[in-house]
């Protein structure tokens, strides 16, 4: 399937839902903020949102420092 992952193109293979995408990129679901399309991605709804062909998906991962 191919999706817009920060503003690049990206075939990405065996995904369903943003937890699959997350997982295949390895990063923890409790460190990022997703968007899919525009819109935010409520954390509690990662595993019931479906990607589909085209979609284009931004992600910020959250950091602690001081």
């Amino acid at each position: 399937m191919r999706l817009t992952l920060n503003g690049e193109l990206r075939e990405i293979t065996a995904v369903a839902t943003v937890s699959d995408l997350l997982g295949s990129l390895q990063l923890t679901e409790k460190l990022v903020l997703v968007e899919r399309n525009g819109n935010a991605v409520p954390r509690t709804d990662f595993a019931f949102t479906k990607l589909v062909e085209g979609d284009a998906i931004e992600i910020v991962r959250l950091s602690a420092g001081g």
